[in-house]
């Protein structure tokens, strides 16, 4: 899909979800959902920062989690929950195979663009310049045939960042102030993150279990490592609407 497709589908999302934005909240569960998501670089989080700090002064009233930009992502697969979607022997095999995968993908650079969102989501679109980002989605889906959304996979897969998750209110589409357009800015992607997440009694909770470098074939074979600094999950309040760590 070239990026004029792109933008046409990101539009088409906003005229469906922009009326129905704050009419979903985000549902608790006490299971781990496990994840394959492409961290948001460090380049970017002072930009995006700065603009959650924006959306947050012109939404006041939202009740959620707004994310801190350390830990801005970009969703690329969501296998599910332990015993409802894969069992526990499958956590192996996705970690094979994504180390597979890993080893023969190179790096490459999509872009950001608008705000978007869903109807308990606000985010930034995410373009894909030359398809890089949809190959390694469907090689994913393919090789994990595990998903909380099978729905939203492959030719309905729509990359975005989220910026807030919970429920929002429309009166940030009547701010002053309040615009979805932004110039759109480079992100290089050059590993994956797997790991789990939960939403549970008011607080969210998140680890990352292990990284792959995405790394260039002519590149000597290198082990997923291990993230050292990230053993313990994280765990955020959700009991105030706009408490973040």
């Amino acid at each position: 899909m070239d990026l004029i497709d792109q933008k046409k589908r990101f539009d088409k999302n906003w005229q469906k979800f922009s009326p129905l934005f704050g009419t979903k909240a985000w549902e608790e569960n006490p299971n781990f959902l496990y994840f394959v998501e492409i961290p948001l670089p460090t380049s970017l989080w002072t930009e995006m920062e700065q603009l959650t700090n924006l959306l947050k002064k012109q939404n006041p009233g939202a009740k959620g989690l707004w994310f801190r930009a350390q830990r801005m992502h970009i969703t690329i697969a969501l296998p599910g929950r332990l015993g409802e979607h894969f069992q526990g022997n499958d956590i192996n095999f996705m970690t094979k195979k994504l180390q597979e995968i890993s080893q023969k993908t190179a790096p490459f650079t999509v872009s950001l663009g608008n705000i978007n969102c869903f109807a308990d989501v606000l985010f930034r679109e995410v373009y894909d310049l030359d398809n890089s980002l949809q190959s390694l989605h469907e090689e994913i889906c393919k090789k994990i045939p595990f998903s909380q959304n099978p729905a939203y996979q492959f030719d309905n897969f729509i990359p975005h960042i989220s910026l807030f998750l919970g429920q929002g209110t429309q009166t940030l589409f009547s701010h002053n102030d309040f615009s979805r357009e932004l110039d759109s800015s480079p992100l290089t992607i050059d590993r994956l993150f797997f790991g789990r997440a939960r939403n549970d009694e008011g607080k969210y909770e998140k680890t990352i279990l292990q990284e792959f470098p995405l790394q260039k074939t002519h590149n000597q074979k290198r082990q997923p490592q291990k993230i050292q600094t990230r053993k313990k999950s994280v765990s955020i309040d959700l009991s105030s609407p706009l408490k973040t760590r």
